[in-house]
């Protein structure tokens, strides 16, 4: 019998989820699930991150695949996974450019220095970030809690299904064009042919692009290689025929954002909310469905909202951790603003497509990886 289409990822995303562990450990102490210790030295450091990268690539590759799975919450969670992985990739960049600072200027890698010991440990990835590239967060919590238990009767189904449409739409899109905002309200005030050059530089081989570096010793190779992981992440996230089809679409953006529009205000015509809202209220109303099928399309509705709300978590945290890359030094990170912007378009593009993927946006259908509002509905109700 064939193993299930996951089991390959697992058993990947286990291992590199182990090496991390083994990387951020305190030196000689024991770690992960393969009887792994902390490096003990600059060099063993350097040794374990080798070891590691193939692991992080193949992840992103097998992470990428759920995105064609059949099954829609596989491809939630390869979405989720995705960005947790590029989020713990930022993290080992930045500890392993540390670790390279510390070696030129000539620190003691353990022992000598408790305070820094204690900062390597510091700067890993927490336990619920793992546990997302795990793929272990199934259970995905609404988003609004209405603190009640499930309708029951018709007349309150109906009324709670249009509430939970209407609080799903609102939130999807307010979320989106928030952190859509906060993406690409950055890029504001650079140049077009700036803001050509940081899509395009992600658009090619960024391995490539930062082998340019000044800054030749291991663990400088190391933290562009892991920076280089972080954002083939992102690009898996979105796919690349989607940053090439958006390009133009994502300078409209920042060019409304520049005339002192506000994203949010722009996502709702372009995803017509109120359409969507307004539409299915009158199915709702309509609907002959019996009371199970409505309180199924609750949770449905519910479990949409939460599991975007869980991107946006996430990408909240990416914002965060990409404001490191622009700030590296040149001779460590060539062309380090720009490739800060280039990430920041592709986050800002994803934000805005995977929302108009949840609610089902009419005419705005750059991914289409879920059953959004409509949709899950629709479905749920039987409405034709």
């Amino acid at each position: 019998m064939e193993d299930p289409p996951t089991s390959g990822y697992a058993k990947t995303a286990a291992a590199y989820v182990d090496g991390v562990r083994v990387l951020f450990a305190t030196s000689g102490a024991p770690a992960g699930e393969r009887g792994g210790r902390g490096p003990v030295s600059y060099e063993e450091l350097a040794a374990k991150a080798e070891e590691l990268a193939p692991v992080s690539e193949q992840l992103t590759q097998e992470a990428g695949a759920q995105l064609a799975d059949e099954d829609p919450m596989a491809r939630i969670q390869g979405a989720t996974s995705l960005m947790a992985k590029a989020l713990t990739d930022l993290q080992v960049s930045a500890y392993l450019l540390q670790a390279a600072v510390d070696q030129e200027e000539e620190y003691g890698f353990a022992g000598g220095d408790t305070g820094r010991e204690r900062g390597r440990s510091s700067l890993g990835p927490d336990d619920e970030l793992l546990n997302l590239v795990l793929g272990e967060s199934q259970a995905i919590a609404p988003a609004t809690d209405r603190g009640t238990g499930p309708p029951g009767s018709l007349p309150a189904a109906r009324g709670a299904l249009s509430h939970a449409v209407q609080d799903a739409i609102d939130l999807i899109s307010s979320r989106a064009g928030r952190l859509g905002q906060s993406a690409l309200g950055g890029l504001v005030g650079m140049g077009a042919a700036e803001l050509a050059s940081a899509a395009g530089m992600v658009g090619m081989d960024i391995a490539e692009a930062l082998g340019q570096a000044e800054a030749v010793t291991r663990l400088y190779e190391l933290f562009r290689s892991y920076v280089t992981s972080a954002v083939e992440s992102l690009i898996a996230l979105v796919g690349r025929p989607t940053i090439e089809a958006t390009t133009n679409q994502a300078l409209e953006w920042i060019g409304k954002l520049g005339e002192g529009e506000l994203l949010g205000q722009h996502l709702q015509r372009l995803y017509e909310t109120d359409r969507t809202v307004a539409e299915l209220g009158q199915d709702i109303a309509a609907s002959q469905a019996g009371l199970d099928q409505f309180v199924a399309a609750i949770q449905d509705v519910d479990r949409l909202d939460g599991a975007f709300h869980q991107q946006i978590k996430l990408a909240e945290k990416l914002l965060k951790g990409l404001r490191f890359v622009g700030s590296v030094a040149t001779a460590a990170l060539p062309a380090s603003k720009l490739l800060q912007a280039g990430i920041y378009m592709i986050l800002g593009v994803y934000v805005v497509a995977a929302g108009a993927d949840y609610v089902d946006a009419p005419h705005l259908r750059l991914l289409d990886r879920v059953p959004g509002v409509r949709q899950v509905v629709e479905k749920r109700l039987a409405i034709t």
